[in-house]
């Protein structure tokens, strides 16, 4: 079988190549820098240059593929409205049509368990669960836009299904560690309150797992399935287990609650350092989601998080160490990361249409 993974070259997209040419089948990856897949192509990958902003770009690279993993996404709620809009919400639009031009049967989409992000606790939330009103913060807005987009085109010439990944984590992680490594190197990763708090994570391999299930199994098109890690950890415990795995000080207690996110919506409104909303909900609000759905239909059974660990503290120092890690950040995607492509694709970001409100 073939993929087509959009994002080959990011955290998860790499990992979901990866797997899928382990596994004996053929990976074609789209990244937009041909020089950051070198490593996927040594291994086995065709890599082509395109962006999702580009539905032809998609088209020719999925010509011949059976099975489309959209990994490609702007991953981060401090990126501009623009950036994500256009390449979450406009993006996604492109590639289903895209899908659907290269006659791909299959299109697995990477959403996001923050689709119900609001500031209260999610505990044993699973896929029924749905908010009133509009997820809290950008990000998961126009990820919840994606996800509908995408499971209201199965049926329609394609098998569509959307996985929600909590925080993504593991070996591998340029996306969300680099951050993380830098708070930590600055006197340890900050806790809300004493951490007691449960929190939502995903272990990458476990969530590999569960793309490559869904791009197989007769039961997933058209469902939305949370993916998540089975321990039910405490933020205090995972931030140790993380900072020790990457070699950064143990995390420290911080604010109350209440406070820390008052002071959070104060930086976010002046886009100041340090923490925002939705890094103190994750942080501050118990979540656990219940993912029976996934676990039933895709046959699927997460991983245990000591593999991730001990993977995770070999890659941190086959890279350099905490350091290294850190100088791997890059500032969120800002307007102007868009404007090229905008101007290639010839069109603009669309309004939010398929909103909930």
């Amino acid at each position: 079988m073939r993929y087509l993974i959009t994002g080959a070259a990011g955290f998860l997209g790499a990992a979901v190549t990866r797997r899928v040419l382990a596994e004996g089948d053929e990976a074609v990856g789209l990244v937009r820098d041909a020089g950051a897949a070198k490593d996927l192509e040594a291994a086995g990958a065709r890599i082509v240059t395109g962006t999702v902003g580009d539905p032809n770009d998609v088209a020719a690279a999925a010509h011949g593929c059976t099975v489309l993993v959209h990994c490609a996404a702007v991953p981060s709620h401090r990126a501009s409205r623009r950036a994500l809009r256009w390449t979450n919400v406009a993006g996604t639009e492109n590639v289903l049509k895209a899908a659907r031009k290269a006659g791909c049967e299959r299109v697995v989409h990477v959403s996001c368990a923050d689709v119900t992000l609001s500031n209260q606790d999610r505990v044993h939330w699973n896929e029924k669960r749905e908010l009133d009103h509009r997820p809290l913060d950008e990000h998961a807005i126009t990820k919840q836009v994606a996800e509908d987009l995408v499971l209201s085109e199965n049926g329609r010439g394609i098998e569509a299904t959307a996985l929600r990944p909590a925080l993504l984590w593991g070996p591998g992680d340029r996306t969300h560690l680099p951050a993380l490594a830098r708070e930590g190197l600055a006197g340890g990763i900050r806790l809300v309150g004493s951490g007691e708090s449960f929190i939502a994570t995903t272990y990458v391999e476990s969530f590999v797992d569960a793309v490559l299930a869904a791009a197989e199994v007769t039961a997933a098109p058209g469902h939305a399935y949370l993916v998540a890690d089975g321990e039910l950890a405490e933020a205090r415990e995972f931030f140790e287990q993380l900072s020790g795995a990457v070699g950064l000080p143990p995390p420290r207690t911080g604010p109350t609650y209440g406070l820390a996110y008052a002071m959070a919506w104060a930086r976010e409104r002046m886009r100041n350092a340090g923490p925002w909303p939705t890094d103190v909900i994750h942080r501050g609000r118990s979540t656990h989601f219940d993912c029976q759905n996934a676990m039933t239909d895709l046959d699927w059974s997460p991983r245990p998080m000591t593999e991730g660990m001990e993977r995770l503290a070999e890659w941190a120092k086959e890279v350099g160490g905490p350091a290294a890690v850190a100088a791997m950040y890059r500032p969120p995607a800002g307007a102007a990361s868009v404007d090229s492509e905008v101007a290639t694709a010839g069109g603009d970001v669309r309004p939010l249409a398929r909103d909930r409100t």
